[in-house]
């Protein structure tokens, strides 16, 4: 699939999404509502919550947004952070807009959410204990689990909970839409702190007319196409410094913005650490996507927002010059015992079976490099980082995710793909979860490739 092509079912995807969002009309192939089983479910005490994560007698689980599991206290949740030894099953995953025909996973919401319980061993013999802040989420959570012939299950108002809370470690970098919303209004966002140039951006392929973005946009976005950063005469590889200050400078971006970066969660990050490669402090990237902003019940802005450039970004060089790794350096650090090459590709991909683009017809990997996931299908699925909503997968599963893999999070982690696009998630989550020894390889496996240097293929 060509890159255009590949990035344009992104975005007809998520325009698709957005105009669904948009109307009171639920999305086709949507999962019913649960059936009302929980009614009588059993309500569990703090003692028996504290003494399930204890002894594992139960596995509880947290059925709010994954914002709040993560550690936002944002929207409907005003107790931020989850009762550590939880898991997450987010009541949102069963209403949240999804096509379970136009997806990029090729995968039906009801085969995401048995994907789920297989990855938190919940099963039909499990005792489960369901939580939340509202008694609807998990209300509706414990019905779908009841449907999948759990039976022993007991609920539970976090509010309950006296002990403390625990949190990713920069939860803060994925910004759920509220907190976005409260920006835009003016309000205090106290993880985002003094705003002094807020930037709100909207990133995805083509021009303003062919990405999607005058179907619906965040309020006050600033249209970003991706060939503005990547190379259309190098195979779509990462544009050169100049480019990329120039590029921030037109959308009126300096050291002292604080940038917001919306839309598909693999454009969104892609963008985030560009920025903060150049060395823009202040970056986040906003939860769950368009749809995730429309679900939260905000309104899609349908006009354009032309930006007013700057002259002076504030600095002439990257500021954090480690974040992106080149060919060459990665050339000369790969033997290096602490440096960790991470693939993060479809296995079809890593064993050389498909270079994954239509326009690029050399496949394999870069000898040494571990299989660190992505997703399956295309390249643009992130499967075994991604829920359904496209929020950020539970941290602690990234983490056994990689454990498996031979992934030794002491050692300096680069990631990799094609091109920079799923890599840079990846890293996005990586800094998320409070992972600091780590840079992206932007121009990855085809750069490496282009470079003719060495690679292998098989398993």
């Amino acid at each position: 699939m060509s890159k255009k092509l590949l990035i344009a079912v992104v975005s007809i995807s998520m325009m698709a999404i957005a105009l669904v969002g948009c109307s009171s009309k639920p999305a086709e192939n949507s999962t019913p509502e649960p059936t009302p089983a929980a009614e009588s479910t059993a309500v569990a005490t703090a003692e028996e919550v504290a003494a399930a994560i204890k002894d594992g007698t139960a596995i509880v689980v947290d059925a709010r947004s994954n914002d709040a599991y993560a550690g936002w206290a944002a929207g409907g949740n005003t107790m931020g952070g989850h009762i550590a030894g939880a898991t997450d099953f987010s009541a949102n995953w069963l209403t949240a807009t999804f096509d379970d025909q136009n997806n990029l996973d090729g995968m039906t919401r009801e085969a995401h959410l048995e994907k789920y319980l297989a990855d938190k061993n919940i099963t039909a013999d499990s005792s489960v204990i369901v939580y939340d802040e509202n008694e609807t989420d998990a209300a509706a959570v414990a019905d779908y689990f009841a449907s999948k012939g759990i039976a022993n299950i007991k609920t539970f108002n976090l509010s309950d909970w006296k002990e403390e809370l625990v949190s990713y470690a920069n939860y803060q970098l994925y910004i759920p839409p509220a907190a976005v919303n409260d920006l835009i209004q003016g309000k205090e966002v106290p993880e985002v702190g003094t705003v002094k140039d807020l930037k709100i951006l909207e990133i995805s392929w083509g021009t303003i007319e062919e990405s999607g973005y005058l179907t619906g946009h965040v309020p006050g976005a600033l249209h970003v196409n991706s060939d503005d950063f990547d190379d259309e005469n190098n195979v779509y590889m990462l544009e050169s410094d100049e480019v990329l200050f120039n590029l921030a400078k037109s959308l009126g971006i300096t050291t002292d913005s604080t940038v917001i970066a919306t839309g598909n969660p693999i454009f969104s990050t892609r963008m985030a650490i560009i920025l903060e490669y150049l060395g823009v402090d202040n970056v986040y990237v906003m939860s769950g996507g368009t749809t995730g902003w429309t679900d939260a019940g905000f309104e899609l802005e349908t006009t354009e927002n032309k930006p007013v450039a700057v002259a002076d970004f504030g600095a002439s060089t990257p500021k954090n010059p480690d974040l992106i790794d080149t060919v060459a350096e990665v050339q000369a650090k790969r033997s290096d015992a602490n440096f960790v090459l991470v693939d993060n590709r479809t296995e079809e991909e890593y064993r050389g079976e498909t270079s994954g683009y239509s326009y690029f017809d050399m496949a394999g990997r870069i000898e040494g490099a571990v299989y660190g996931f992505a997703g399956v299908g295309n390249s643009s699925s992130m499967l075994y980082y991604e829920n359904l909503d496209s929020t950020m997968r539970n941290a602690y599963e990234i983490e056994a995710m990689w454990q498996g893999a031979g992934i030794d999070t002491s050692k300096h982690l680069s990631f990799y793909c094609g091109g920079g696009y799923r890599a840079a998630e990846v890293l996005w989550h990586a800094k998320v979860m409070g992972l600091e020894n780590i840079s992206l390889f932007a121009d990855g496996w085809c750069g490496w490739a282009l470079a003719g240097l060495d690679y292998v293929t098989g398993e």
